[in-house]
């Protein structure tokens, strides 16, 4: 699943996840919010989750607002599911952040001209074993 408001790079990672045999793309979104209604919509979502998300952290409509903060308090509802940040941020201090209440499932990317659909896939699959402690 795709949480990510620049329309281009959506549609780049939708591709990415498209042409793989490694992820389904399950769903697409460009905000956090529009993702929270459509969780909302879906209650009890544990079945609707898949096993990776990948967020850009200002996915938010909200300038004040970024997802890191929601994506943490799922999984502090007890959902469970890897999640891939990718962002033109830097995520050293924010990874470790997150880490404290929740250690495992997290991958970050920086977008950037010299990202690759290998570094994707690669971050993806590390975020997931991760997850699941492989």
């Amino acid at each position: 699943m795709v949480i990510e408001n620049d329309t281009d790079f959506r549609e780049l990672l939708n591709g990415i996840f498209e042409r793989t045999e490694s992820f389904d793309l399950v769903g697409s979104f460009s905000s956090i919010e529009e993702f929270g209604v459509a969780l909302t919509q879906r209650r009890p979502s544990v079945d609707w989750i898949p096993e990776l998300l990948v967020v850009d952290v200002m996915s938010s409509t909200n300038p004040r607002s970024e997802s890191a903060s929601f994506i943490s308090a799922l999984r502090a509802e007890g959902l469970i599911f890897a999640t891939l940040f990718v962002s033109s941020m830097e995520f050293g201090a924010l990874l470790r952040v997150l880490r404290k209440s929740h250690p495992q499932g997290w991958a970050a990317l920086q977008k950037n001209s010299r990202l690759t659909e290998h570094d994707v896939i690669e971050a993806a699959i590390a975020a997931c074993s991760e997850m699941h402690g492989k």
